[in-house]
């Protein structure tokens, strides 16, 4: 879903073909397999609207139902750009994984997306600093910069779940990326390739994700410290690309002290179910794995309460309460295999984005984990990913920062754009290559004024909204899926549909630009034409259909 929050027209604005609110364009082939595209916040102060101008190609998108009966397609990608046969982590700007394998699948499955778009029309709009990008290497500075601003602005409102980072103690929190080694992003927790593993792709569509072969004895093994696990809360999360199981024990994370109740744990596929053990003290998940796709797992313990949970692409798929506490406190920790004294669980497949933090999760975090492609909330001009994939973002052109609906926003001039193409989206099945094709508008603005969600299918498939009120920012929130087709909601509320539609991509990858559509209006159908000049804000893409609660509470952060 691609949600475009915070759209300010300005009160002279005069609506023409080509000033969009937030069109998706797709360089090269549109792939909207049957999912939602954009969101974010836009805002306009001069005759024109603001506009994000997004590059989709959701040709390989999996869906997600939004209920939890137990059935999944998965297909998606955080950590520096959206990986690419995403799934782990998301990294267009930032992450990699398996591409290929991913693509292929995802051209196989109907995604669900929800895009929500919040736009704000301001008169006078104070402009706190003005940013301009004339290389790359500005870009990411700034990026960076503002990234670190990010979290700290994120620490300080957040919750105390959020602020962990203050309460945990070192060594708590561990990342392993797996970009060709085992090394933790902390350093804590630095582990080394057992057996000569390979790499491939990441799921974020760059940087690797590990290829372990179960005959090979392939796994990575963490003795640089000791990762104290007994009597404690934690949470255990991967992104895995099974292949070829057969009904065995195929580890993905462990540490066993000894086969003895409460010191051995196993987080592994049993009899190709989702199996989180301590040793006879254990939950087993009832959804079957889908193999060669890439699959969001999880692992929830709750010491206080001694609930154990497994999650399968952020909907749980078991629980239970355990007899005890887990009491291990040794052993070597491992990803990929699972050891009880004197024989082995290797995995068989890829995996990448592995991680431990010393609490449990909840409902919403592992979700979002799983499901929430990228996140921007542009505050001092940041074009980082605040989402869990780091899929961050190049500028170019000049982009001011304004007051936002939440802290800051990026406002465009004439021209000026933003772009996530480091690397190819693939969970959306867009790609990095711009000189491809043709371009498709997927949140337009009309020629008078009316706000359009659309896709296309052969010819464009849309729902016209209203015309957008001046002078105050508006929620955008635009939801797909093949049941449901494209909802259009306008600050929270529904305000047009098209009922059940579907769509088929072509099977080629694409990418994002918010703001203009870097001068291809030629190749997009339909043709608006125009840059956007205006403010964005609040930006979310998730990789499932939002239901009308959920956008609501987007609408009102």
């Amino acid at each position: 879903m691609v949600v475009v929050e915070n759209v300010l027209a300005p009160a002279n604005a005069k609506p023409m073909v080509g000033h969009r609110i937030l069109p998706i364009s797709v360089q090269v082939t549109i792939l909207f397999n049957a999912a939602p595209i954009v969101l974010a916040r836009t805002s306009s102060v001069n005759s024109q609207a603001t506009v994000k101008d997004i590059s989709v190609n959701l040709d390989n998108v999996s869906e997600i139902p939004s209920n939890t009966n137990n059935t999944y397609d998965i297909g998606t990608s955080k950590n520096g750009i959206w990986k690419k046969a995403l799934i782990g982590l998301l990294i267009t700007v930032a992450a990699g994984a398996v591409a290929v394998p991913l693509a292929l699948k995802f051209a196989t499955t109907t995604p669900s997306i929800a895009t929500t778009i919040t736009t704000e029309t301001t008169t006078t709009l104070t402009s706190l600093t003005t940013l301009t990008t004339t290389t790359s290497t500005a870009s990411t500075s700034t990026s960076v910069t503002t990234s670190t601003s990010v979290t700290t602005s994120t620490s300080t409102t957040s919750t105390t779940a959020t602020t962990a980072t203050t309460t945990l103690m070192p060594g708590s929190i561990a990342f392993w990326s797996l970009d060709n080694n085992g090394l933790d992003l902390y350093n804590n927790y630095n582990g080394n390739p057992v057996g000569s593993p390979t790499y491939t792709t990441s799921f974020l569509g760059y940087g690797a994700a590990i290829n372990l072969v179960r005959s090979s004895s392939q796994y990575i093994s963490i003795t640089s410290r000791q990762l104290l696990m007994n009597s404690s809360s934690f949470t255990i999360e991967a992104w895995i690309y099974p292949i070829s199981f057969t009904g065995l024990d195929y580890g993905i994370f462990g540490q066993c002290q000894a086969t003895t109740t409460n010191l051995c744990l196993h987080f592994m596929a049993r009899n190709n179910q989702l199996y989180c053990a301590f040793y006879f003290n254990d939950i087993q998940g009832v959804t079957t794995l889908t193999m060669n796709v890439w699959t969001h797992v999880a692992c929830v313990y709750n010491a206080a309460t001694l609930t154990q949970q497994v999650w399968l692409n952020g909907v749980l798929d078991g629980s239970r309460t355990g007899s005890s506490l887990y009491q291990g406190s040794s052993g070597a920790t491992t990803i990929g295999a699972t050891f009880n004294p004197g024989s082995a669980a290797g995995f068989n497949g890829y995996m990448d984005q592995v991680s431990y933090i010393a609490r449990a999760k909840n409902d919403t975090e592992i979700l979002n984990d799983a499901t929430l492609y990228v996140y921007y909330s542009f505050d001092s001009g940041s074009l980082i990913d605040g989402g869990p994939n780091g899929i961050n973002g190049t500028a170019s052109g000049t982009i001011t920062i304004i007051t936002g609906r939440v802290n800051q926003a990026i406002q465009f001039s004439s021209g000026a754009y933003v772009s996530y193409t480091y690397a190819p989206f693939y969970f959306l099945g867009i790609n990095n290559n711009p000189f491809r094709s043709w371009c498709v508008h997927v949140l337009v603005m009309s020629s008078t004024g009316n706000i359009n969600a659309q896709l296309w299918n052969g010819g464009t498939v849309g729902a016209s909204g209203p015309i957008l009120p001046l002078n105050s920012w508006t929620h955008i929130g635009y939801t797909y899926s093949s049941t449901n087709g494209i909802r259009l909601y306008i600050n929270g509320a529904q305000v047009a549909t098209t009922g059940a539609i579907s769509f088929a991509a072509s099977g080629s990858p694409m990418y994002i630009i918010f703001g203009n559509d870097d001068g291809r209006t030629s190749y997009c159908t339909p043709n608006y034409g125009g840059s956007f000049n205006g403010a964005l804000d609040e930006f979310y893409l998730y990789r499932r259909e939002l239901t009308a609660s959920q956008v609501l509470a987007l609408a009102n952060p």
